[in-house]
């Protein structure tokens, strides 16, 4: 069975000739608009052109100074441009979208312009579209007369003379190509640039993607005309001819500008930001031996340094080799976290004290003593491979195919760990460095670049440990064999380093592309009706593809199989991160899984051995449910910064076949059971490395319906709803001091107040930990209070009225204030000790002991008789309880008539407790109309959040007790809804507090619902010690497989949700790795942002 899915569809497919003419003619459109639009472009495309060629005429056949003619008419181009940027524009105008990088669609292009005449205010617009930023409306015209001048200079036939000889036919063939690149590098600056093939930001905020072309337009003139001025006699229209190697550099730039549209065209060039951010980090990673940095300003001032070092070493004797070794070991720390928390930790410390240390002494030590070289390099021999025999023994799978018979045996695989990490953080960095010491003290030539060279090598001993060793390895078993007389000791070893950069993504981008193709033969899934074709292909350009997979792995410039199919092209270089930006975020109530998990997993990523944790790694782990997905952005001795995101739960039937299959290679690799000696999964992307526990959440979703909808349990809420209210209103309001006013129920007659004092303010309470009515937002309530103890309606059989004075009551200090839980109570929630209870309550009582409960809360929307009969069902025994176990002493018919106007207000709703399990749902979510009592509900919001908090108790209580059994007394009940209050949050997902009571550890959370098919479900979350398996991915695949949604999705604008790209791949995991991208592109749920951490650990 082939895969039929579409790679793009046809609506894209002519977008997408449309675009691709655009890009290779720089912007200019010539479809879908008006004679006179067209005509109008084309001679603003073609004017710099018409005057290159005029003044290039003239200059052949007069003695007028050339540049002076090309300056005079680049300086009226820049002042006629400028014009046209400011030059008002009439209102009445219909205006084009100002963005510079705006893109046009076909049905935009459609409406472009309906003017027939070539000088319209439409036509205007539609030529020179106005910048958003205003500062570029200078700019622009000064670049594009810039260009222009020098453009015009080095297309002179005495120019290209002094590196080819050339016949007039010949010059003027090679003076049209020239200019047609640079037309196509000028026409965006006045005009809207196109949708460019290297798209490195979803958004232009800078605004800089029009000049894109531009700049590599004006670096290689400037290049052309420097080296001309430098090398050749130019002054004159008979050119000296350039010596041979400065002749090849020229031509090399001229083949280049002639070239500039194919490579704008087939996206090889990055954008400007794009190689802003790569080539100072190329340039630190490869000569000045540091690591990838999570923002531009980091690797600008570590490239600094660096240099400023290299700088310092040249200039002084070359006896003080202490200095190169101990500055770049501090180099090679964390040393400008300043904002970070590893900045602060005591781990830190000892790295930074270590590193500098053991350099200073040891080169110090070097200095002053004679040891052989020959002893030395058996020495690092032996230490070296130590150190990697260590190193391996700590992988589950030997060689990735035989599982590690020590890998189980705890005690043995943590001794392992030990030994290793200290072999790569102390003996080996001993070992290198006492090398290098003796290595480069008898060096006599110090150039600059040797002195570079010798500044990365000792700075590649801590900063880069493991490749370190590896490298040395490899040069002093060259340096044996005596393959390296020729070169000194600084560029053998930077050679070899280089190699081995080379070497190692170079085999992991080649084990990606094998995958690939074998998995494009053998799986049906997979296979699609080109297959034939493209494996005929790749095997005729085997070795073309193999070559330029090495080259361009160690440049960081990733590979881009078209539609992730096996059909091999480069990308352009792009930095560590690949990203332009990472930044937190979170999309999702779901997304509190993973801050709750943050610190425990970067605590585990710490125990990694350390090639997991080099700059440019990959992992991926899975708990339960949840996957994670990790990059590590920039590395040196001690720590490691990374970026973790979570991928979201809902998982679609691509996301599930890829989930599972991880979770079959992690079963098979970890599980118990698994007694399989030989690794299945030898060549699939993820390779497992650790398992750990971990504390998540473990997530629990159950059908309620047969239980919700039985009568007892709508009974039970009911009932308990009552309990819960009187619990509550206990807790928060200890104190009452007004009336009870009843604005409705009998006719003729005024509703009199019936004068009360309700709840004595003790010391005693339970902490109220869901915050959902605080202190703070109860404040405006407890102004208006009625004080006044009188009755002023004595017209009534009622007349008469028992006043109650305020007073305090002392408890009784024999009344007990806890009651031991049945053991029935006990499992159905966490368990908690009589101390922790009475801790909870002396936490509550400073905080609530003088709440009283607000005066607008006593104005009852319901008649006495109604209350009264609803008193009927209070439970006094429970209230008397409350009051003996919380120190309490008060009124019982207070309480009811409070307690049972708020039962009523529910009743009496359309959601009443008492009808039917969908009302129970909708009460639970708190989407009710009150009826009568909805103004008395709603002027006074904590009595709505009152009834809410102890409606979703009562129902956790009803389910509970419909399943467990009832709560068999009082004590029983208040044991159970302190611990529910105390360790669980009961409400809904979208609810702020349950984002926050993940985040705080809550230990249980609790929500109700109804799903699609109209079944009652629940949702619990248990936070519990869950296994966390984690393995390496391999970074080629995930760099892959983003260049290509990147190009698919930024300039094929191929979002399809059926699209080949997307479908599920067991074997690569093409459907999370492309979840994992950065938004809009990916969709991950969280991400953590830059986090540094200690990779000194040995166990979480």
């Amino acid at each position: 069975m082939m895969n039929s899915c579409p790679l793009l569809n046809k609506y894209k497919q002519e977008l997408l000739k449309s675009r691709f003419s655009q890009s290779l003619l720089g912007g200019l459109r010539s479809k879908s608009v008006t004679v006179s639009a067209i005509i109008g472009n084309a001679l603003l495309f073609l004017l710099p052109f018409i005057l290159a060629s005029i003044s290039a005429f003239v200059n052949y056949y007069s003695s007028l100074p050339f540049l002076l003619l090309n300056g005079t008419l680049g300086i009226i181009l820049f002042i006629l441009l400028t014009i046209t940027k400011i030059i008002p524009v009439p209102e009445t105008v219909k205006v084009l979208p100002d963005n510079p990088t705006y893109r046009f669609s076909l049905e935009e292009e459609n409406e472009i312009s309906t003017a027939n005449d070539l000088l319209t205010w439409d036509n205007f617009k539609f030529i020179f579209p106005r910048q958003e930023h205003f500062s570029y409306r200078i700019i622009d015209p000064f670049l594009y007369a810039l260009t222009f001048t020098l453009g015009s200079e080095v297309s002179r036939k005495s120019y290209l003379g002094a590196v080819l000889s050339l016949s007039d036919t010949e010059y003027i063939f090679i003076f049209i190509f020239m200019w047609v690149s640079l037309l196509v590098g000028l026409y965006p600056l006045v005009s809207n640039a196109p949708a460019e093939v290297a798209a490195y930001q979803t958004h232009d905020a800078a605004g800089t993607n029009h000049l894109y072309r531009t700049v590599y337009h004006l670096a290689i003139s400037v290049s052309i005309f420097v080296l001309l001025i430098i090398y050749g006699d130019i002054s004159s229209n008979e050119p000296r001819v350039l010596n041979s190697d400065s002749s090849q550099v020229v031509l090399a730039l001229y083949g280049i500008l002639c070239l500039l549209p194919f490579f704008f065209s087939t996206g090889l060039l990055p954008p400007l930001l794009c190689l802003i951010e790569w080539l100072p980090e190329t340039l630190l990673v490869l000569f000045c031996g540091g690591s990838p940095c999570t923002s531009l300003l980091r690797t600008l001032i570590q490239l600094i340094l660096s240099s400023v070092l290299t700088a310092i070493v040249h200039n002084i004797p070359h006896s003080m080799l202490w200095v190169p070794a101990t500055f770049t070991a501090l180099l090679s720390c964390n040393i400008l976290a300043f904002s970070h928390a590893v900045y602060k930790g005591v781990k830190f410390w000892i790295t930074v004290v270590f590193s500098t240390v053991i350099s200073l002494v040891i080169s110090l030590t070097a200095s002053y003593s004679r040891i052989q070289m020959e002893k030395l390099d058996y020495s690092v021999i032996v230490v070296v491979v130590f150190s990697t025999v260590f190193t391996f023994l700590q992988d589950v799978y030997l060689f990735n195919i035989i599982r590690n018979p020590f890998h189980r045996i705890r005690t043995v695989s943590k001794f392992i760990k030990i030994i290793s990490k200290f072999l790569d953080m102390v003996v080996c960095p001993v070992a290198l460095c006492l090398y290098y010491s003796h290595l480069f003290k008898d060096d006599i030539n110090w150039s600059w670049f040797h002195t570079l060279l010798l500044c990365r090598a000792f700075r590649e001993v801590w900063q880069r440990n493991r490749h370190c060793q590896i490298a040395t390895l490899l040069f002093v078993l060259l340096r044996l064999s005596n393959s390296l007389s020729d070169l000194n000791h600084s560029t053998s070893l930077w050679l070899c380093s280089v190699f081995v950069h080379f070497l190692i993504r170079g085999l992991s981008r080649l084990h990606f592309c094998m995958k690939l193709q074998f998995d494009f033969i053998v799986l049906k899934k997979q296979r699609r009706k080109e297959t034939l074709f493209i494996t005929i292909l790749n095997t005729v350009f085997l070795p073309v593809i193999v070559t330029v997979a090495m080259v361009t792995a160690g440049f960081n410039i990733p590979l881009l199989p078209l539609f992730t199919l096996p059909v091999f092209y480069i990308s352009f270089p792009r930095p560590e991160k690949f990203w332009s930006d990472v930044l937190p975020f979170s999309t999702c109530s779901d997304s509190g899984f993973y801050q709750r998990l943050l610190p425990d997993y970067l605590e585990s990523l710490s125990t990694h051995e350390f090639r997991n944790l080099t700059f440019g790694s990959f992992l991926l782990s899975r708990t339960e449910t949840l996957l994670i997905f990790s990059h590590v952005l920039e590395s040196g001795f001690g720590y490691a910064t990374v970026d973790v995101k979570g991928l979201e739960l809902q998982e679609t039937s691509c996301h599930t076949e890829e989930v599972n299959t991880i979770r079959d290679i992690f079963q098979s690799t970890f599980e118990e059971g698994a007694t399989s000696c030989i690794n299945v999964y030898s060549t699939h992307m993820l390779q497992p490395s650790s398992s750990s526990l971990i504390q998540t959440y473990s997530d629990a979703k159950n059908v309620l319906t047969g239980v919700l909808d039985m009568p007892e349990c709508l009974q039970k809420v009911s009932d308990n709803f009552r309990k819960c209210l009187t619990y509550f209103l206990c807790l928060k309001y200890p104190t009452c001091n007004g009336s009870l006013e009843y604005t409705a129920g009998i006719v003729g007659k005024p509703e009199t107040a019936f004068n009360f004092t309700g709840f004595i303010n003790r010391e005693s309470t339970v902490e109220d930990t869901d915050g959902a009515t605080s202190n703070e937002q109860s404040d405006d309530l407890f102004d208006n209070f009625s004080n006044s103890s009188e009755d002023n309606s004595p017209d009534s059989w009622y007349d008469k009225v028992i006043k109650f004075k305020h007073q305090e009551i002392k408890p009784d200090s024999e009344k007990p204030t806890h009651s031991p839980r049945t053991e029935t109570a006990k499992s159905r929630y966490s368990p908690k000790t009589p101390t922790d209870t009475v801790n909870a309550r002396q936490s509550f009582r400073d905080s609530n002991s003088g709440n009283t409960v607000p005066a607008s809360w006593l104005k009852v929307p319901f008649s006495r008789t109604e209350v009264q009969k609803e008193e009927k069902n209070f439970s006094k025994s429970l209230l008397s309880r409350i009051c003996s176990k919380f120190g309490y002493q008060a009124n019982e018919e207070t309480i009811c008539g409070l307690v049972s106007s708020l039962v009523l207000a529910l009743d009496q709703s359309d959601s009443g407790v008492r009808n039917s399990a969908s009302q129970v749902v909708k009460s639970f979510i708190g989407n009710v109309y009150f009826g009568k009592s909805t103004s008395w509900i709603e002027e006074n919001k904590g009595l709505k959040e009152l009834i809410v908090k102890s409606y979703r108790f009562a129902v956790k209580l009803s389910i509970d007790e419909t399943i467990f059994g009832d709560n068999e007394t009082d004590d029983t009940f208040l044991d159970s809804i302190s611990e529910l209050e105390h360790d669980w949050y009961i409400g809904l997902e979208t609810d702020p507090e349950w984002l926050s009571s993940m985040v705080a550890s809550k230990n249980f959370l609790f929500t109700l619902g109804l799903n699609e098919e109209g079944l009652y479900t629940s949702r619990t979350l248990s936070l519990l010690k869950l296994p966390l398996f984690t393995g390496t991915v391999n970074p080629e695949c995930v760099t892959s497989i983003w260049s290509a949604l990147s190009f698919e999705l930024l300039y094929l604008t191929n979002d399809d949700e059926e699209r080949y790209s997307i479908q599920a791949h067991p074997n690569i995991m093409r459907n999370i790795l492309t979840q994992t991208a950065a938004p809009p592109l990916g969709y991950p749920i969280f991400s953590s942002g830059v986090k540094n951490i200690s990779i000194l650990n040995i166990t979480s």
